[in-house]
């Protein structure tokens, strides 16, 4: 895939930003279904709008100028500087690119945190050509305890083959997948298969992007057991160190 040319001015703010450490970390929760318990929340980049007006917009010109993993090393040293303020009991689960997660330094931060409850999303959306290096690389991680996460299952093609290569720790429902699901039987059917699937293979199933009371009852209906998304909180700061139902 071509990169896009970067203006001047966006070289610019970019290494603004990562010679400033200008990244700031939302926090959204990931709930179980049935009761609202918080199980783990999701590390999310966000950038002064004088910088970035979205974090696609600062990702793609961290990519297009050769420094995205950069960028993603930045985010996830920012979010880990809040792992002693996570409630107890709840993982913190970071996105990075298949790219990212084989780069000796972002392996040498992921593996000092190991022992924190730590999960890796992989958000590589382009077809892997080489498995066995990643799955090595993600055998690594396991085995010091860090869960595994698949970004975007049913989204396409990459995605449920890192499912099939990787038999990751954790499924995400694609967004695509959970809007309308109520309504939807198709979405539905292929909801259903993919909690099937997951449970046999020991995988928890998270379903993104839940934004109505309908769509969160169809899923939990389902045998979705986890989710997140606006109907039960949006991405904001860590809450006080316990947990809470947000239910």
């Amino acid at each position: 895939m071509t990169n896009t040319p970067l203006s001047s001015p966006d070289l610019r703010t970019l290494r603004h930003v990562l010679q400033g450490g200008a990244v700031q970390i939302a926090f959204q929760p990931i709930v179980r279904l049935r009761d609202g318990l918080v199980r783990g929340y999701e590390a999310l980049a966000r950038f002064d709008r004088d910088h970035f007006a979205s974090p696609v917009q600062a990702f793609a010109a961290a990519n297009a100028a050769g420094l995205g993993v950069d960028l993603e090393l930045l985010a996830i040293q920012r979010a880990f500087e809040r792992l002693d303020d996570m409630p107890a009991g709840a993982w913190l689960s970071v996105n990075l690119s298949v790219e990212a997660v084989s780069t000796p330094a972002v392996r040498a931060l992921l593996l000092a945190h190991a022992h924190r409850g730590i999960t890796v999303e992989l958000t590589e959306h382009t077809q892997v050509s080489d498995y066995v290096a990643l799955t090595e690389v993600t055998g690594r991680l396991r085995a010091a305890g860090i869960l595994i996460a698949v970004d975007d299952a049913g989204a396409g093609y990459a995605s449920l083959t890192h499912v099939l290569h990787l038999r990751p720790d954790i499924i995400k429902l694609d967004i695509a997948l959970v809007r309308d699901i109520d309504t939807d039987p198709i979405r539905a059917a292929l909801a259903r298969a993919l909690a099937s699937f997951a449970g046999d293979m020991g995988a928890m199933l998270i379903a993104e992007g839940i934004e109505t009371h309908a769509e969160h009852e169809k899923l939990r209906s389902l045998g979705v057991e986890l989710g997140q998304g606006y109907f039960m909180a949006r991405p904001g700061p860590l809450p006080s160190r316990h947990i809470e139902p947000l239910l």
